[in-house]
């Protein structure tokens, strides 16, 4: 099928920008941040199933109805307040895995450790990023071996896609997930990619030239400290990816850097790479589409990438909460009542009342 080379830049800056979306969330310090942990002892965040109540005059109404529906009228702290209708919704998902396998299993490895919620609103031209903690623990649904929903567990957010295929299922999975955390809203597509994916446009633009500010030694002896080097092939993926092998990293603090460092640097060669040669954006959506799963058809790859071009983007917000250490890893318990203000404010409109 011929693509259109409007299309296919549409496209392309549709993933691109996804994955560099990806950094740049990295980069601002938001994407897996370092927080404080609660003192041992201390209370966490009310479950997903309790509300919580300031006073009598403010209580919070939770944007679904009784049956866990999303209503397109509300009532919340007194005000009445609908849908509104004007925004679409794109599930960014970034997958920590080095590439797209099908798993012959219901279960698979592969876990959402970015999930980011583009949000545009086509009336005020905006769009708004909503990072959701991949440590938030919630209500995830899994899916039995014949790929059908048998329920819900109360887990880590991002092993939501680890359900299914590790393909479309797996992330429509996630999709459902996202919704019901976020009471009910409408996601519209999803587009998700394996983190390498950066990693192939890396190759594609003769390299990432950075400084070495950390020592890799033990994880890639060619990465000396202090010396500039020109990132190739697997090199770009220690520099991007390690973390737990690096004995001055616990926190994540210093591969944030080094991310905001790498992705600053590909993203002027990406943009260069496209002045210099009209092919390169086939060539580049040829190699990256080997690391995609999406919903979206050519034409809304198309739209999506003209809006995150387009429109004015926002700040990122994440949802407040507090980061604990359970019995092995990290997790995240979001403010109810917190939440329930953000969703109202993102995806309703008040309505005026005479």
């Amino acid at each position: 099928m011929r693509i259109r080379k409007k299309n296919l830049k549409g496209i392309l800056l549709a993933i691109a920008v996804a994955a560099l979306l990806i950094a740049v969330y990295i980069l601002a310090g938001r994407f897996e941040a370092s927080q404080e942990v609660a003192p041992e002892g201390a209370d966490t965040a009310a479950s997903r199933t309790t509300v919580k109540e300031e006073d009598d005059d403010t209580d919070a109404v939770s944007p679904l109805d009784d049956d866990g529906e999303a209503t397109s009228t509300i009532y919340y702290n007194g005000a009445q307040y609908a849908t509104n209708e004007n925004l679409t919704t794109l599930l960014i998902l970034g997958i920590d895995d080095y590439e797209l396998t099908e798993s012959d299993s219901y279960r698979n490895s592969g876990q959402a450790d970015l999930i980011l919620l583009a949000i545009f609103d086509n009336d005020a031209k905006t769009c708004t990023l909503l990072h959701i903690n991949r440590d938030t623990m919630t209500d995830v649904s899994v899916l039995g071996a014949l790929g059908d929903y048998i329920g819900v567990t109360n887990e880590q957010i991002a092993l939501a896609h680890t359900y299914g295929s590790g393909l479309e299922d797996s992330c429509e999975n996630t999709v459902t997930t996202v919704s019901s955390f976020l009471y009910g809203v409408t996601i519209d597509n999803y587009l998700s990619l394996t983190m390498d994916a950066v990693a192939v446009l890396n190759d594609l633009v003769g390299g990432v030239t950075v400084t070495i500010e950390d020592d890799f030694t033990g994880v890639d002896d060619t990465l000396v400290q202090g010396e500039t080097v020109t990132l190739m092939g697997e090199h770009a993926l220690y520099y991007v990816r390690a973390r737990s092998s690096m004995t001055d990293d616990s926190t994540n603090l210093a591969r944030m850097e080094r991310q905001k460092t790498y992705m600053t640097a590909l993203s002027a060669a990406l943009k260069e790479a496209v002045a210099e040669d009209s092919a390169f954006l086939l060539e580049a959506y040829t190699a990256v589409a080997d690391y995609l799963v999406t919903d979206c058809d050519i034409n809304a790859l198309s739209d999506y990438g003209s809006q995150l071009t387009e429109y004015t983007l926002s700040e990122i917000i994440s949802p407040e909460g507090e980061a604990v250490l359970g019995d092995v890893y990290m997790e995240y318990y979001v403010d109810e009542a917190a939440l329930q203000q953000l969703v109202i404010d993102l995806f309703y409109i008040p309505v005026d009342e005479e």
